[in-house]
């Protein structure tokens, strides 16, 4: 399939939506579609590639549109006979011209009925790029509250970022974890199911859930040092009201941890 591709890199889709329900192979076919036709017209998607096979990063930021942020954004949805579609377009992102370009894997929870989205950068399901298996990835989940706050968590992983979130689900749920994203987790899905049941519940339910990929294709050092400024800067609880990262992230945090553990 990778032959068939013009400018994505299924291996790489894959590894960044590894744990979705989305298909990965589907979803880069009518990626790749999207971006080749976009590329026909505006040749951008050509000049993204040429960057990553440069070297990407190392040679400075990607190539932007003065025209707004360009944003290939995949959507699955479910028909009536519940066969699962897959479709793309190319959204152009006026306010947030500038920044770097992104694919947004759109769909909707169907047990909870809220909106989810997960924000890859656009290139690094480029091909061109060094494979990301066994690399770090630094990711953002912001949970959409009904009472219009964006609570966000920061967190580090080398084994899939779905995976990751995975297991903060079992805590929320099975274990019923007292940390504080499992638990703010825990009573916004509690309270969102109670709502579709129709039960009153006055507690804050879950509106919707982005995940971001801050950064991927790190060493473990470098996905530490940018966890560590990004919790810092916007989700450490002690100092962020909206933030649910309990304790510093990268190194600090884990130092942190270290001076709990016992000894001998």
């Amino acid at each position: 399939m990778n032959e068939r591709l013009r400018f994505v890199d299924p291996t790489a889709l894959m590894h960044l939506s590894r744990g979705l329900t989305f298909n990965p192979l589907r979803s880069a076919e009518v990626l790749d579609d999207v971006l080749t036709a976009f590329d026909e017209t505006s040749g951008y998607v050509s000049d993204m590639q040429a960057w990553v096979r440069g070297g990407g990063l190392q040679n400075g930021p990607s190539p932007s549109l003065s025209s707004g942020r360009i944003v290939a954004d995949v959507t699955e949805t479910m028909n009536a006979e519940r066969k699962v579609l897959h479709a793309a377009a190319i959204l152009n992102v006026e306010r947030e011209a500038g920044i770097a370009p992104a694919v947004f894997l759109s769909m909707v929870s169907p047990t909870l009925d809220v909106g989810m989205r997960v924000e890859l950068p656009m290139r690094a399901v480029l091909k061109g790029n060094p494979p990301l298996e066994g690399t770090y990835t630094v990711y953002l989940h912001v949970l959409m509250t009904s009472d219009g706050r964006d609570l966000v968590y920061y967190g580090v992983t080398k084994r899939g970022w779905s995976l990751r979130f995975q297991e903060h689900t079992r805590l929320a749920v099975a274990r019923k974890s007292h940390r504080l994203f499992a638990r703010t987790l825990r009573n916004l899905t509690a309270a969102r199911a109670q709502e579709l049941y129709s039960v009153p519940d006055e507690r804050p339910k879950l509106r919707g859930l982005i995940t971001t990929i801050c950064a991927t294709g790190l060493s473990r050092d470098e996905a530490l040092d940018v966890e560590e400024a990004m919790v810092e800067k916007y989700s450490l609880a002690s100092k962020h009201p909206d933030g649910l990262n309990m304790i510093p992230g990268g190194a600090a945090g884990l130092r942190g941890t270290a001076a709990f553990r016992p000894r001998g």
